[in-house]
């Protein structure tokens, strides 16, 4: 018997197998079986092993997810130029980003290993940690050269009498350009 089919009896036999350090939990207690009990013990550190890669891919999902909604907020590189750009122009706000982030792995590890029964402590690091660089990424690039449409960077453009007009560079199209935010203004 494998590990893979020790976990397929388990679901159908309506069990939750989760780590629990050097254990595995189950409930409901009522449902578990002799067999599968004894398959359990005699194969116990590869359903361990699987049980925690199972739990290392949703964490890796989930990081993953969380990075695809943030790379939509920038047209840049997350994690070189725009951190760079956050540490110089906003350091409170890339300590806080570090704050949360290694609260966020210490409670991925905890899920992964089992101490946390489910995901739920992580998920909510998790979204405190995306909070905090949204609104970093929002700080960084809060400008009066957006485009009001599709909040990328406006360009000016001098005409032959010397006026000057501001054009979205994504939409190809003039204004309108969004009002400056209150307190400083990023380039």
């Amino acid at each position: 018997m494998t590990a893979l089919s020790i976990l397929a009896q388990a679901t159908a036999a309506g069990l939750t197998l989760r780590p629990a350090g050097d254990k595995i939990r189950f409930k409901p207690v009522g449902n578990m079986t002799a067999e599968l009990q004894a398959a359990l013990v005699e194969h116990k550190q590869e359903v361990l092993e699987l049980l925690r890669g199972q739990r290392q891919a949703e964490v890796s999902a989930f990081y993953s997810q969380a990075f695809t909604r943030l790379s939509a907020l920038y047209d840049g590189d997350l994690v070189g130029t725009l951190w760079s750009r956050i540490v110089d122009e906003h350091p409170t706000l890339a300590r806080g980003i570090d704050t949360a982030e290694a609260a966020c792995d210490l409670a991925a590890l905890s899920y992964q290993n089992g101490t946390a029964p489910d995901s739920a402590p992580f998920l909510a690091t998790l979204a405190e940690w995306e909070g905090r660089w949204r609104e970093a990424i929002g700080a960084v690039t809060a400008s009066t050269d957006r485009c009001s449409d599709c909040g990328r960077r406006a360009t000016v453009l001098v005409g032959l009498d010397y006026s000057a007009a501001k054009f979205c560079r994504t939409c190809l199209r003039p204004g309108p350009i969004a009002s400056p935010p209150k307190g400083r203004a990023h380039a």
